[in-house]
């Protein structure tokens, strides 16, 4: 009866909130790329760029907790 448009999932933060929350919740990429593209159109230059800046700062992140690690192991032989 009534056309409403759709909306296009082209807000960074919305786009890179929406796939940081479907991550923590256990989902694959795949996953989540094909729920969100079932949602609504995606613009893909985003989604990419999300995924981008997502695994830049888990690498980070597993950086600054391995460097951490062996910070505590050499202190724990020092002692």
């Amino acid at each position: 009866m009534y056309e409403r448009s759709v909306r296009r999932l082209e807000d960074p933060e919305l786009v890179g909130a929406l796939v940081g929350a479907l991550i923590r919740a256990g989902y694959g990429r795949e996953t989540i790329e094909r729920a969100l593209i079932r949602q609504a159109p995606v613009d893909l230059d985003v989604l990419a760029a999300c995924y981008a800046q997502l695994t830049e700062a888990a690498d980070l992140m597993a950086a600054d907790a391995d460097a951490d690690v062996g910070e505590t192991q050499a202190a724990r032989r020092a002692a």
